[in-house]
């Protein structure tokens, strides 16, 4: 009997090794990966009262084995405005989800948000996260925490599949709700959108305003209420963080574009002004606008006219402005102020250049008709902030009239007209405060005569009596104690 018993305590142990070491049917591969119905969870409802909406996805196994996820949890965890069931289960948090070979799960998403709570943040992001065989893979999820203006693709072109929102009518945005640009908004041909003054759009991440042939732009912002482009993150870590939306485009026989008292802040392209769109009238006109924390580059124009009063850009990753393949400019009490610092900067804050290399390999010639700076500054952390990339043999026809300038270029040619090159003693650059100080060389340099046509500054000072360089009038700024 003792001889039986130990026989079988040994089969018992030799069986239950067999079915501890066999395959269990799951693909273990690290490599491994998910698929699923959509990237991105978009809860595009206008809430008007505390309310919730929900969504579904798939998530899918392409494999021809059962597949078991570690993990699926929501990033926000149990301080989450969001909550998920996946195949029946409830839960911030679940383990070993099972999917069969070459099936799929649904997962569901509600959003509960109280939009009239001003203390939200404009748009509410998280994320499903899904462990797989110790690889993550993700779907977003974003909410609108305020009620807004959702300006989401209503069209999908038949030919390119791609999708985006078409205004095709003239049409007013007003200064009471804000505005939040998801994907592409583009401005029909003939069209004319206006942006009343006080007026907030936002845009998220990637997207742009663009607008199509003959279409316009007119910004009618104030003083005490200017308009307002940035991205649709309004957490204290986003407030300048560049490259969080694409850009505002005109393109090519667009025309009539007016901005006054704007703020364009935290994108990859400020304004995108591709080509003339007429030959008597600007393209664009611009005044009492500043452009910020871009990520590549403030003012991107391709010759196109552009006449600019107090415009500032400042911070921006490659350019302040570019102005390539000639043109017609007009830059008047400008403040170029470039101290980008969350990369290295190793171009100019302003390029120009005039020519270009069509598909054929040739060069094309583009000139400028006109070229001219007058009582502005350009100046940042590089050493040479002003560079040429023109056509052997021939000239810009540049005059940096009344201008501070950081360059290394010789001051006595032709084109420069009373320019100095020295610090123009900003109040605070870690601040974007680009004030002059007390001791600043700019003050007292501006042409008189240019000024009196711009008799005030982006600020509202009068600045007739003694004109200052830049867009910014010198004020004494009492230092905070």
């Amino acid at each position: 009997m003792k001889y039986l018993s130990g026989l079988l305590l040994l089969l018992t142990l030799i069986m239950a090794g067999f079915w501890s070491c066999r395959d269990d049917g799951f693909d273990s591969s690290p490599h491994l990966r998910l698929s699923f119905s959509q990237d991105s969870l978009l809860f595009d409802t206008v809430f008007t009262t505390k309310g919730s909406s929900t969504r579904t996805f798939r998530v899918y196994n392409t494999h021809n084995r059962r597949i078991r996820l570690n993990d699926i949890m929501l990033a926000g965890g149990a301080q989450s405005f969001y909550r998920m069931n996946v195949d029946g289960r409830s839960g911030t948090m679940l383990k070993d989800v099972t999917i069969e070979p070459n099936d799929s799960i649904f997962v569901f998403v509600e959003v509960t948000i109280d939009p009239v709570n001003q203390s939200l943040p404009l748009t509410i992001v998280d994320s499903i996260l899904f462990n797989i065989n110790g690889h993550i893979q993700d779907v977003k999820l974003v909410a609108w925490g305020q009620d807004a203006h959702f300006i989401h693709p209503n069209y999908t072109d038949p030919n390119t599949g791609l999708s985006f929102h078409i205004i095709d009518e003239n049409t007013t945005w007003t200064s009471g709700l804000p505005y939040v640009v998801y994907g592409i908004a583009a401005v029909a041909p003939g069209v004319t959108l206006r942006i009343e003054e006080g007026s907030n759009i936002h845009f998220h991440n990637n997207s742009s305003l663009i607008f199509l042939q003959q279409s316009s732009l007119k910004v009618d912002g104030s003083l005490e209420n200017p308009v307002t482009f940035q991205g649709d993150r309004l957490e204290t870590f986003y407030r300048e963080q560049p490259g969080q939306w694409g850009r505002i485009w005109f393109t090519a026989t667009s025309r009539d574009h007016e901005i006054d008292y704007a703020i364009i802040k935290n994108g990859t392209v400020g304004l995108h002004v591709d080509t003339l769109g007429s030959y008597t009238d600007p393209t664009l006109r611009i005044r009492n606008t500043v452009i910020k924390n871009m990520s590549l580059a403030g003012l991107l124009a391709q010759g196109s006219h552009v006449e600019a009063e107090n415009l500032a850009i400042a911070n921006c990753g490659e350019h302040a402005m570019i102005l390539a393949l000639g043109g017609n400019y007009d830059f008047r009490h400008l403040t170029i102020a470039n101290y980008f610092s969350i990369k290295a900067r190793n171009t100019p804050s302003v390029f120009i250049n005039n020519y270009y290399e069509d598909i054929d390999g040739q060069i094309q010639q583009r000139d400028f008709v006109n070229l001219y700076f007058a009582n502005s500054i350009i100046y940042g952390s590089n050493q040479e902030e002003l560079g040429f990339d023109l056509l052997e043999g021939t000239e810009s026809g540049f005059i940096f009239d009344h201008c501070l300038i950081r360059t290394r270029m010789d001051l006595s040619l032709p084109g420069f007209k009373e320019v100095i090159s020295q610090d123009p003693l900003f109040h605070n650059n870690a601040v974007h405060d680009f004030r002059l100080t007390d001791n600043s060389p700019a003050i007292g340099k501006g042409d008189p005569d240019i000024a009196i046509a711009i008799p005030f500054d982006l600020q509202g000072l009068d600045r007739t009596h003694r004109p200052d360089l830049g867009a910014l009038q010198y004020t004494h700024i009492e230092e905070e104690k």
